[in-house]
């Protein structure tokens, strides 16, 4: 095949697809844009696992988002059915964390951001706040919260690396 595809062309080419598939099984069009950009953190954290001789990059992707959504109805208690389109693969951003790393080193990379960056991973995966709660909680700027929150997950990911 061709290879892997940059993640600039990954996203460009699956971030409308991705969107579009969460925000029909998702209420919230805040939930819905946290999913998403949730999706491509897991995509790029681990692009280096794909195997392209085992899946087209879109399966992948598409597997990824549907254990996404399926973590969103877990983690927050939903009480309505989950969509039977949805498989029941468990994924999460926690679980990844936790296998491939110990404790002690997520608490020290927690340490190294600074307190506003870790304030906003604390409430948006300890807490479970959507990004949306975060800003209204922290005061800040929706689109404001978006920005640090990506700084901060890119600083996480470049420490734990």
């Amino acid at each position: 095949m061709g290879g892997i595809p940059s993640k600039e062309q990954i996203y460009t080419d699956y971030k409308d697809k991705v969107f579009a598939y969460i925000r029909n099984h998702v209420n919230s069009h805040e939930d819905a844009e946290d999913l998403c950009a949730d999706v491509f953190v897991k995509v790029y954290d681990k692009l280096d696992t794909f195997d392209e001789s085992k899946a087209r990059i879109s399966t992948w992707i598409y597997s990824i988002t549907s254990n996404t959504v399926i973590d969103f109805y877990r983690t927050n208690h939903i009480h309505s059915e989950i969509p039977e389109d949805l498989s029941d693969t468990k994924s999460s951003i926690e679980e990844d964390v936790l296998t491939q790393e110990s404790l002690s080193e997520l608490a020290t990379a927690l340490l190294k951001l600074s307190e506003e960056q870790r304030d906003i991973i604390v409430l948006r995966y300890y807490k479970g706040l959507t990004l949306q709660e975060v800003s209204k909680k922290m005061n800040l700027s929706y689109g404001i919260t978006k920005l640090r929150h990506r700084e901060a997950l890119g600083k996480l990911q470049d420490i734990l690396a």
